[in-house]
């Protein structure tokens, strides 16, 4: 039961030219100070296609900006591997020793990840319905893909019924890809299927949910023992247009299960094991996600207001029972929408791993 006075929503704020940061009583201070002295910088992320990767790489990003962090880059402008076996050629960071964080595309391989990462590296990942990842994958990729662009009428239902004219493959953008990126081998064996599953669920710490992205988040802030404002988002690579589960009868659907039969096997297991894991928090875990929902709310309405780019405006959290008081500048804005290609031209530069022509 919530005592009163332990909690009160206060919702984010605007405010003009105020910088000022209220002081704490001695206690709080020092609980602050030690969740920033024991805060995870180690990470290796499984940027899963079509599964609101780019956001989370956007986090982890500005996380690493802040703190001066070195990650892992290749040759290739934004992967760091097409195959759990074929990785790309390293791009060694100038003036610098070890990384912190891997956060690109790439096929998990842990041998070759914890090869690259430090031992107390957290593992982390995404998945989200296979559908969804399904229909986002068409639509993105409906003129950059030969086999999807060359489909005319119904992309959706022409790759569902006839996959052995436009999808071919065991493993392909719009079949299995999120078993792909998990480094999934190319067979429906159940017991191999089972194993895999087994050792990944020891590897990863967390493997977040679209569906439930807030509440993913936060599990994952108490996990990782960040600060709120490290999780704040505004959603990125979000289509609007195109075509979506209306498009498809209640037979595509019923044939998608089986045609993308590891990939619904992989979401249902770290389905099973995030709500495990929520569900084993304390209670209060859905008042904190309530509060960070209102605080999001109010930083759309902040960071989408074009007013506030030349006024020199802020937006002030308040100190609540999960965070210390907090601001939001515009330029916080701009980082949080940043292109990902131009985010990592900026990181390498940084830290002296640049693509040379």
């Amino acid at each position: 039961m919530e005592t009163k006075g332990q909690y009160k929503l206060q919702f984010p704020t605007l405010k003009r030219s105020d910088t000022r940061v209220k002081t704490y009583s001695e206690n709080t201070n020092h609980h602050h100070q030690q969740q920033q002295k024991q805060e995870v910088r180690h990470i290796g992320f499984l940027k899963v296609h079509k599964a609101a990767s780019s956001t989370m790489q956007n986090i982890f990003f500005r996380f690493g900006l802040k703190r001066n962090l070195t990650y892992v880059f290749t040759k290739h402008p934004n992967y760091f591997s097409r195959s759990a076996e074929m990785h790309l050629p390293l791009v060694k960071p100038r003036y610098r020793k070890g990384y912190d964080i891997l956060c690109n595309h790439g096929v998990f391989n842990y041998d070759i990840y914890s090869s690259l990462l430090p031992k107390d590296t957290v593992y982390l990942a995404i998945v989200r319905d296979p559908l969804a990842v399904f229909i986002s994958a068409v639509n993105y990729y409906s003129q950059e893909l030969d086999y999807i662009a060359q489909i005319t009428g119904n992309r959706l239902q022409e790759l569902i019924q006839r996959p052995e004219v436009y999808d071919r493959e065991f493993f392909s953008y719009t079949k299995n890809v999120m078993a792909r990126d998990f480094g999934f081998p190319e067979s429906n064996n159940r017991n191999r299927t089972i194993a895999k599953l087994k050792d990944l669920g020891q590897i990863f710490k967390l493997v977040l949910l679209v569906e439930y992205f807030e509440e993913s988040l936060i599990l994952m802030k108490r996990y990782l023992r960040w600060k709120l404002k490290e999780i704040l988002f505004l959603s990125l690579n979000v289509y609007k247009n195109g075509q979506t589960s209306k498009d498809l009868t209640l037979n595509d659907t019923k044939k998608f299960k089986k045609r993308n039969q590891l990939d619904y096997t992989v979401y249902n297991f770290f389905y099973k094991k995030f709500w495990d894991q929520y569900n084993s928090e304390t209670d209060d875990i859905n008042l904190e996600v309530k509060h960070f929902k209102s605080v999001l709310f109010d930083l759309n309405i902040f960071c989408n207001n074009k007013a506030h780019e030349n006024d020199g405006s802020l937006m002030t959290v308040e100190e609540s029972k999960w965070t210390e008081q907090f601001t939001v500048i515009v330029e916080d804005c701009k980082y949080m929408t940043k292109d990902e290609l131009e985010f990592i031209t900026l990181l390498r530069q940084k830290q002296g791993s640049e693509l040379r022509g």
